[in-house]
């Protein structure tokens, strides 16, 4: 590497650019406000080729500092080029590589200089400036994941002793000679990530170099682009992340270590940061890596194989830089051997006391594993079973096998030929290295087994009062909070005989807080009629539009976070709702209220045909229902979802039988419905302190609008409607209503709300309906209403960004209509079924016969007999001593009550 003039400088900053214009200004606003002084900094910015106005604003700023600013430029070559040929012009003892759409704090510098004077001598080869998350809005948040290792201040730490990571070069500064002596150049194989990682790697390998310099004090701001055009935002569906980052920067770095003896655990835990989130990102609730390109898969899992089986294990169990779940950990440690997987322990999950069962599980790969089941000396079978499947990237890594049994004194579980000991908690193995993730709950543990007053004892009289006072008011302050006040008026009248009577064991169903009108409406509806010997009540919002024609029909309604829906949650036997948000499931907080008492029966709000797993197997689920039989065996059977056939019951929607009975009265078939479901990312920005969000102005220029734009306005579709004497019904999602005033739309167009139009008489009224991924489309296809499945953008929409990723269901073989990807292939698909007489192809009909078995408007009654098989009560005598003069059981004995 050629060699520059010699230092004149403390600090330098290479800054590779490009296409940054719009954010320069603030950033080289940031580095003229330096206190240290812009011009005692070196600055080597190297444009990459931009074609935006990057370069023209460069060297407009470096025009009148020609001593201390060097503006170069190239062809594009990506970041790696840009930074290594800014390299050899580093005049500094000291560099950086910042990045031109972030920000430094105004002290950044100057804090960076003086813990080079303080500590110049100490054998720093790296120091790491403090990362600050930034919006741009210029919000700062300290929630980077790595943020821990500057919680005890500015310090210098040894790798060896404290193997904390650095990840980012844009806020750290390396030592300029020791790049130039070892030849340390970044590699543009490492790419669309990583490369800061494999630079410092190779950096701190080939120097030799352990003593990392901790700067807390200099603030380094990094903008999270809230357009998603970061790099960081952008990648998930590049092909080299998962092979070249891992090949080129993983192993390269593996390798190298292992050449020079044993791997350092500062590496290990580098690696495993990174991989850990290829596997975090599949478990994610919106989980990017959705598109991640299929082809590659093979190959990721071969590269995992290699790095995993150069890192430690001890490494991947005693990890603690981050959060990461036990199946993540246990898939890494156990799941790229040579052999299947099979248990060495099992878990004991929960006890169900009302039907004396017990939840079993364990881990395995493959095909099940030959099992033996006894309970109380007496072969036994499973009383509910599943399998849960753990897929990462195309491939089921793991498997959990999960059981009921009825309980007894004594459960074995033979696995493979081997009686496997019963845990209470999920274990591969104990760690070989103590680390914070052993030692802080144990010192957590240990100070709470002290009793303050008698600990301490060096403690003056007088700081002792002080603490006592202190302790007083702020315990005082508690009890006079709001919330205390409240917590002991409602522990008064929870007890008082009115309440008791108005509440008790009461069934408690609610859809939205905002909205009515799904199952939880309708199931409300036939219980308080047939069943009136069921505490049945309803939830809602006062101001609801839907409370005045609840009311007048006679629900018993209860508003939403009123004092008397408190006490009314506090007193349930269940709780059924059509959604499964964490307002609705767990609507009062543990730690205030206690433990629920409801049991939660989840009735859905559409047939579920994508695969929600991340979002509801979490979730305290007592009754999943469930519509057709292909969904059921998606959920209760081998499947990425935790439920087997004890939760999940296919009864039908309760919405479903009145929506018979509307499409028989509907006095004819009138409308061609046009419904499409939001996007996500068309969202607008989200006004501060509010659930509000303004409008989105480059909304129209979507391909969403301009898509529905153009068929809504097609010409075509008009003369097929006219034609057929049918009406063109548009009724567009909640969150585009903001945006009808700009689709311009023609007269013949009636436009729709969900707040006025009640969705059911629509879909009765239906001639055919045109959807995109909306699970209003099953309810169509449950009437047999033709379907058209307008999808322009479905590699897009299944991108991770939405709860759902795909699942069981494919729209082209087990939809219900045809699917189409452009106007006129939509538009085409209405006609063929309106020359049809208004009727689906046989195809679709037989589809819909083999899916829809629950049209006996009997969804309700069925819904309402699985709630209450959830009460049946089982006592077992298993817990019961045997009388000393009665001969000893030899069996269990059960007595079923209710039901």
């Amino acid at each position: 590497m050629e060699r520059a003039e010699e230092n004149r400088f403390v600090v330098a900053a290479v800054i590779a650019c490009y296409n940054v214009a719009r954010y320069l200004p603030e950033f080289l606003g940031s580095l003229e406000a330096q206190t240290y002084g812009v011009e005692n900094v070196q600055f080597i910015f190297v444009d990459d080729g931009s074609t935006d106005d990057t370069l023209d604003v460069l060297r407009s700023w470096a025009h009148d500092r020609p001593s201390n600013v060097v503006v170069l430029t190239q062809e594009n070559q990506w970041v790696a080029a840009a930074r290594n040929a800014g390299l050899p012009h580093v005049a500094a003892d000291w560099v950086t590589f910042a990045d031109p759409d972030d920000v430094l704090d105004t002290r950044y510098f100057e804090e960076v200089v003086k813990f080079v004077t303080v500590h110049g001598g100490s054998g720093s080869t790296l120091l790491a400036t403090h990362q600050m998350r930034m919006t741009d809005d210029n919000v700062l948040t300290n929630t980077h994941p790595l943020r821990g290792k500057f919680s005890r201040g500015s310090r210098i730490v040894d790798l060896h002793v404290d193997p904390v990571i650095q990840l980012s070069v844009n806020s750290a500064f390396f030592r300029t000679d020791l790049i130039r002596s070892a030849g340390v150049q970044f590699d543009g194989r490492v790419r669309p990530v990583f490369e800061d990682a494999h630079f410092i790697g190779r950096y701190l390998l080939m120097t030799g170099g352990h003593i990392l310099g901790l700067l807390a004090s200099a603030k380094y701001h990094y903008r999270t682009r809230s357009d998603g055009t970061s790099l960081m935002q952008t990648h998930f569906d590049q092909a080299e992340k998962y092979t070249d980052v891992l090949r080129y920067g993983h192993l390269d770095l593996l390798e190298l270590a292992a050449s020079q003896g044993d791997i350092p655990r500062w590496l290990e835990n580098t690696i495993l940061y990174d991989l850990f989130w290829y596997f975090k990102n599949e478990r994610a609730l919106q989980s990017l890596s959705a598109v991640a390109p299929p082809y590659v898969f093979d190959e990721f899992h071969g590269l995992v194989k290699t790095i995993v089986n150069l890192v430690s294990d001890d490494a991947i169990i005693s990890f603690d830089i981050m959060g990461v779940e036990f199946v993540v950990k246990h898939t890494l440690l156990v799941a790229y051997g040579d052999s299947p997987v099979r248990p060495v322990s099992v878990r004991l999950e929960e006890v169900d006391e009302t039907h004396q069962l017990v939840k079993l599980s364990y881990w395995f790969s493959g095909d099940l594993p030959s099992e033996s089941l006894r309970v109380d000396d007496a072969s036994a079978s499973p009383v509910y079973e599943t399998v849960q499947e753990f897929v990462f990237y195309g491939r089921p890594l793991l498997k959990k096998r999960i059981f009921w049994l009825q309980r007894g004194r004594r459960t074995s579980v033979e696995v493979d030929g081997a009686v496997l000991p019963v845990i209470p908690y999920e274990s591969s193995r104990g760690a070989e290295a103590l680390t914070s993730a052993q030692l802080n709950p144990l010192i957590m543990r240990q100070r709470r087994g002290s009793v303050e007053k008698f600990a301490n004892l060096k403690q003056t009289i007088r700081d002792y009062a002080i603490q006592q006072a202190k302790n007083w008011v702020r315990a005082r302050r508690s009890s006079l909070s709001p919330d205390k006040r409240f917590d002991r008026k409602l522990a008064w009248r929870l007890r008082a005989s009115k309440t008791r009577a108005a509440f008790e064991d009461a069934w408690v169903f609610m859809d939205r807080n905002t909205d009515a009108n799904d199952n939880a409406e309708h199931l409300y509806r036939h219980v308080s009629k047939n069943h009136p010997e069921i505490n049945s009540w309803f939830v809602l919002e006062r101001t609801s539009t839907d409370w005045p024609r609840l009311e007048a029909e006679g629900f018993r309604l209860v508003a939403y976070k009123s004092v008397e829906w408190y006490l009314l949650l506090l007193h349930a036997k269940h709780l059924a709702s059509s959604h499964i948000d964490q307002y609705v499931v767990d609507p009062l907080n543990a730690r205030r209220f206690g433990k629920r008492r409801f049991l939660y029966s989840f009735l859905q709000h559409g047939v579920t045909n994508y695969d929600i797993s991340r979002w509801v197997n979490s979730k305290p689920i007592s009754l999943f229902v469930v519509v057709t039989p292909q969904e059921r065996a998606a959920i209760a059977g081998p499947s990425p979802y935790a439920f087997s056939d004890r939760e999940v019951v296919q009864t039908g929607f309760p919405r479903h039988d009145e929506l018979l009975r509307k499409r028989r009265a509907a006095p004819e078939q009138d409308l061609i419905v046009i419904m499409p479901t939001w996007r996500k990312s068309l969202a607008g920005s989200q006004v501060a302190g509010s659930n509000e969000r303004l409008k989105n102005p480059a909304f129209m220029e979507s391909d969403f609008a301009r898509n529905y734009v153009e068929l809504l306005r097609s010409d075509r579709l008009a003369e097929v409607a006219a034609s057929t004497g049918k009406r063109l019904a548009f009724m567009p999602h909640p969150n585009i209503r903001p945006y009808l005033a700009d689709f311009d739309l023609p007269d013949h167009i009636t436009i729709l709300d969900f707040a006025e139009n009640n969705v059911q008489e629509i879909l009765a009224r239906a001639a055919v309906f045109v959807t995109d991924y909306s699970s209003l489309g099953f309810d169509a296809a449950f009437l047999d209403v033709p379907v058209v499945y307008f999808q322009f953008d479905a590699a897009k929409f299944f991108d991770g960004t939405h709860v759902g990723r795909r699942g069981y269901f494919d729209y082209e073989r087990d939809g219900f209509g045809p699917v189409r990807v452009d106007v006129g292939g939509t538009v085409e698909a209405v006609r063929t079924i309106a020359l049809d007489g208004f009727e689906s192809e046989p195809v679709y009909r037989r589809r819909t016969a083999e899916t829809f078995v629950t049209r006996d408007e009997n969804n309700s009654e069925r819904t309402f007999q699985a709630m209450r098989r959830l009460d049946e009560v089982r006592v077992s005598v298993v817990d019961e001593p045997a009388p000393e003069e009665s001969a000893p059981l030899t069996e269990t004995t059960e007595i079923v009550l209710g039901g």
